[in-house]
């Protein structure tokens, strides 16, 4: 029998390939996870059952970073700096700087972090402070379930209206769930304005979690059409015990009232949203990017997407796994990060409402939209596609972080020149 209580001299589950245990303790680290978070991560993942003095012996074994052995002061201070230089409009304060160097495995404290930041950035938390913020009202928030309701919308701060850098745009579409607060999806789309796109993309959020909301609240734009029409679909099939005047498949309200994605916005804006558009509007107010030259364009539409999805993933792990402070106020559960009341929402009080759907399911409400995913979500033909992969290659696959994109874009536009053929790329 498997000895869940972990007592010494009964079997506590299998353990999992080094390579594997590594990996996860070194991500537990990098979310900032308690020692009890971590320990019921490797019950849940890994059906792996053991105590803190064995987790300690098997941080010590593959050298998982902790604060109490931080990098030396001189090296701290680097990395810090590197941090605040992406974020170049100072939004960030010390516990946002921390979790985003944890992420990437690089482990200092809070104090270490706060006083470098008050050495370099003196007057940045003056600009930080709430008063001095834009606010959306907040409503009392209510649910009794995750995947209950979830809230959808577009944010188009970085489309070609916002940067004004001609013909190129960004547009990023995603989710919020109500009972559990995780960012469900953040997701850069070719156009968060056409139906069949974020039809996909709600096909393609299915896909990742295998699981439908009861409800999608959105703010009532054309484009959630097929969106609409695939979730009314799922209801019709896999719902009949819900009534649809208690239960409706979809609410549509104004987008200042889409309050937990609109939120989300916000601190996305806050986080690195800001850095983000100065960073991609650099090349324009340098001249790095003509918007005349067509393989200019396709090349904008190749790369800078990747970098701003890489964004997009780490605010979304951010999010998820920050711990947010305790409201006495709210009506929901406050004081816990979101990931931990979407895996166990019986702790607290809510129930799973999500309803499981089926790939081959899936596939048949693909086959229901006017074209195809790969036409919607495609940025560039796919022969300038082929020619900058093998560009991109070519330099060594550099990593892709917003303050090296015009380096790398300057770079891969010198090797393609010779493919810039009107009739090739067009």
């Amino acid at each position: 029998m498997v000895n869940h209580s972990g007592k010494n001299g009964t079997q506590n589950g299998e353990r999992p390939p080094d390579d594997v245990l590594r990996e996860s303790l070194h991500r537990y680290a990098s979310l900032k996870l308690t020692v009890a978070q971590r320990l019921e991560n490797l019950a849940v993942e890994h059906d792996y059952h053991i105590k803190k003095t064995k987790l300690k012996e098997l941080n010590s074994q593959f050298d998982v970073p902790t604060v109490r052995k931080p990098p030396p002061l001189a090296v701290a201070t680097t990395l810090i700096m590197d941090k605040l230089d992406e974020d170049i409009n100072g939004a960030n304060g010390p516990d946002a700087i921390k979790t985003f160097l944890a992420m990437d495995g690089q482990q200092i404290p809070r104090s270490t972090v706060r006083t470098v930041m008050k050495d370099n950035t003196p007057g940045s938390a003056k600009t930080r402070y709430p008063g001095n913020q834009d606010k959306i009202v907040r409503k009392n928030l209510t649910a009794i379930g995750v995947f209950q309701e979830l809230h959808f919308d577009g944010h188009e701060k970085l489309c070609s209206a916002a940067l004004e850098m001609g013909p190129v745009g960004i547009s990023i579409y995603g989710g919020r769930d109500k009972g559990s607060s995780i960012a469900a999806d953040l997701t850069v789309v070719p156009d968060a304005r056409q139906a069949v796109v974020i039809g996909h993309w709600y096909l393609d959020f299915l896909e990742k979690f295998g699981y439908f909301p009861i409800q999608i609240t959105v703010d009532g734009g054309s484009e959630t059409g097929d969106m609409y029409a695939a979730h009314v679909a799922l209801r019709q099939t896999h719902t009949a015990d819900l009534d649809p005047i208690r239960w409706p498949p979809m609410v549509v309200l104004r987008s200042v009232n889409n309050i937990p994605i609109e939120n989300s916005w916000k601190w996305l804006r806050k986080t690195n949203g800001r850095s983000l558009f100065e960073w991609i509007v650099d090349g324009k107010t340098n001249g790095l990017f003509n918007p005349g030259n067509q393989m200019h364009i396709h090349l904008f539409h190749w790369l800078w997407p990747k970098i701003v999805q890489k964004q997009l993933d780490s605010f979304q792990l951010y999010w998820n796994h920050r711990t947010p402070r305790k409201d006495e106020k709210k009506a929901m559960t406050s004081g816990v990060a979101p990931i931990e009341i979407y895996r166990n929402p019986e702790l607290y009080g809510l129930k799973r409402l999500g309803r499981k759907v089926d790939q081959e399911t899936i596939d048949r409400l693909r086959e229901d939209l006017p074209y195809s995913r790969e036409e919607a979500m495609r940025w560039v033909p796919d022969s300038f596609d082929d020619a900058a992969h093998e560009a991109y290659v070519t330099l060594c696959s550099p990593k892709l972080e917003p303050r090296r994109g015009w380096e790398i874009f300057g770079q891969m536009a010198e090797l393609l020149v010779e493919w810039h053929n009107e009739d090739e790329i067009e």
